[in-house]
């Protein structure tokens, strides 16, 4: 108990963003193709990477961030329904917590929680979800890092919230005080006929050097930041799994779903390992 609150204190003392964005500039080096591929390989058995399923062989990456982002052969990652009233993961990872958000509150782990207010730093939005359902999903090196459409819509808005890069691993979840609510986010807004508004939040962490998405220029952590709320001039129409942004090395996404009766696939489990596509839940 005494070294996990040194171990605490010590994360809070360090500079998570400057250390975030030098790790990421360092993994933009590109090296002569021979060592890069050799380092990218290192990595891939390291974290343990299925490499059976990446769209090149390690070595075409030039640089050790273009193989975290690598994206995957066409067929690795089959959406498991286009229904308008059901949706799918938009990663792969650990389903750490999901449920109903009751109260304006969401589980972050046994005996933590925070608010979902905090969480999308919005009166607005608190209300639009508070009666909702939400998932969380966790990513870890080793994962996929491109983040899909949960659900088909229009995506209408994009709010990024600078805050703090603090490890989103077990132990920080356990013990960091809202942990997803003070570490930085960028979240979609998509419109769905069925299931209403529903947020895609994806959380930064220490050594992810930016989060991106697809359909707009905006990024996180660079080095002076603020508050927006991007009002898209024209809605982008996505359909299920189509991509919608990616992390630079692995983080945590949110998933909010603002219909009352969303019913999440009952063979779910927390502690789940999930894969992009894969069917999360829907409504009559």
């Amino acid at each position: 108990m005494v070294m996990e609150r040194i171990a605490v204190q010590a994360l809070k003392l360090l500079p998570k963003n400057l250390v975030s964005r030098a790790f990421g500039s360092v993994s933009e080096v590109e090296l002569p193709p021979a060592l890069q591929g050799t380092v990218n390989r290192v990595f891939a058995d390291f974290a343990g990477v299925d490499l059976t399923e990446s769209e090149q062989e390690p070595d075409a990456y030039p640089s050790l961030n273009a193989f975290f982002t690598r994206k995957l052969r066409g067929d690795a990652r089959p959406v498991a329904t286009r229904d308008a009233a059901q949706a799918v993961s938009p990663v792969d990872g650990v389903l750490s917590n999901f449920g109903p958000i009751v109260e304006n509150t969401l589980i972050q782990a046994k005996g933590r929680d925070y608010r979902l207010v905090d969480l999308v730093d919005s009166g607005k939005y608190r209300h639009v979800f508070e009666g909702g359902h939400y998932a969380t999903i966790y990513l870890s090196p080793r994962d996929y890092h491109r983040i899909h459409a949960p659900v088909s819509g229009d995506i209408s808005n994009v709010s990024y919230i600078p805050g703090h890069l603090f490890p989103v691993n077990s132990f920080a979840v356990r013990n960091i005080d809202e942990l997803f609510a003070v570490n930085e986010r960028l979240i979609s807004y998509i419109d769905n006929p069925k299931l209403g508004k529903v947020g895609v939040c994806k959380v930064g962490a220490t050594c992810v050097g930016r989060i991106g998405v697809s359909f707009h220029d905006i990024e996180t952590n660079h080095r002076f930041r603020r508050r927006r709320e991007l009002e898209l001039e024209e809605p982008v129409a996505i359909d299920h799994g189509d991509e919608l942004g990616l992390f630079n090395l692995g983080s945590t996404v949110i998933v909010l779903i603002e219909h009352p009766d969303f019913a999440f696939d009952p063979t779910l489990a927390t502690g789940q390992h999930l894969k992009m596509g894969q069917f999360l839940g829907g409504v009559e």
